[in-house]
């Protein structure tokens, strides 16, 4: 498909987009939309197998006859709103939670350090541990982030190419400033996101059967914080969700029926220790030499 697919009425292209399929680019030219009467998010069902898949899966989450283990997922989800087909492409129509943020900060964390399924060929493997090596010690990898910076009403944004030349050692400092650092103090909105993410942590460690490759926490906050000052605002804005259900899997028979997901969870906990040092009074930020602010 060498042209650009007409947009579906009423759509635009997602807003605060960080990463995943962009409308317009790559082979398809097909990506995220949102609504605009609405805001709901439309995402594009584009393999004839992925595709597919995710759909089952929030069906199943979201069905009226889902048992408590796939009811307990809900709240880390974006709730499923419906399906919709425009020009031969089937879409999910999905909440959109960013758009309740007034500036928001965006990031996509592709969590485990498999990021291949049980389908993969064998080069499909090997370009999957291609991309980014250290992932098999840190168990996630920075697929893409924006951050508001009030001082200058504007957005500082990073691709996953650039997410994928960090090395372990700067990942901490790249997380840090997506956080605020070197310009806010992070440690509060960090505290806020260590509370969602340790409640998806006890949820998934008592999710047996339900195997996510590739799935990312969508993490946001809002940029334009209230004052030190300001008796007006207490309380500082984020939310936290997983999404991208390709390569989900129900194991319902073998020897992972009965155990939870420990490469979701390796990636999960990692990146929760991560935060964890970074209210640590003995952590220092160290800026990254390389970080080439792309501005918008």
């Amino acid at each position: 498909m060498d042209s650009v697919p007409v947009l579906p009425p009423d759509t635009i292209p997602l807003k605060h987009q960080v990463a995943g399929h962009f409308y317009g680019k790559w082979k398809t030219k097909l990506g995220l939309l949102q609504r605009c009467s609405t805001g709901d998010v439309l995402k594009p069902l584009i393999d004839k197998r992925r595709g597919p898949r995710e759909q089952r899966f929030y069906l199943d989450v979201f069905s009226d006859e889902a048992p408590e283990n796939l009811r307990a997922l809900r709240s880390f989800l974006p709730t499923l709103l419906g399906t919709y087909e425009f020009n031969g492409i089937n879409y999910l129509m999905l909440e959109n939670i960013i758009q309740t943020f007034d500036h928001p900060c965006v990031a996509d964390i592709k969590i485990g350090r498999i990021t291949y399924d049980c389908e993969a060929t064998e080069e499909k493997i090997a370009r999957s541990i291609r991309k980014y090596p250290p992932v098999s010690d840190t168990g996630f990898q920075l697929l893409g982030w924006q951050v508001y910076r009030p001082t200058d009403n504007l957005y500082e944004y990073h691709d996953k190419v650039f997410g994928r030349s960090l090395t372990k050692e700067e990942l901490i400092h790249a997380i840090a400033h997506f956080y605020g650092a070197p310009m806010s103090d992070y440690r509060k909105v960090v505290r806020l996101v260590l509370e969602h993410l340790t409640a998806l942590e006890h949820t998934m460690t008592e999710q047996h059967g339900l195997i996510l490759i590739a799935s990312s926490l969508l993490i946001v906050y809002e940029g334009e914080q209230a004052k030190e000052n300001d008796q007006h605002h207490h309380s500082t804005k984020v939310d936290v969700r997983l999404v991208d259900f390709a390569h989900a899997f129900k194991q319902e028979e073998g020897v992972n029926a009965n155990r939870p997901d420990e490469n979701f969870l390796f990636g999960l906990r990692n990146y929760i220790d991560c935060l964890r040092k970074l209210l640590d009074d003995t952590f220092v930020y160290v800026a990254i030499d390389k970080l080439n602010h792309t501005t918008h």
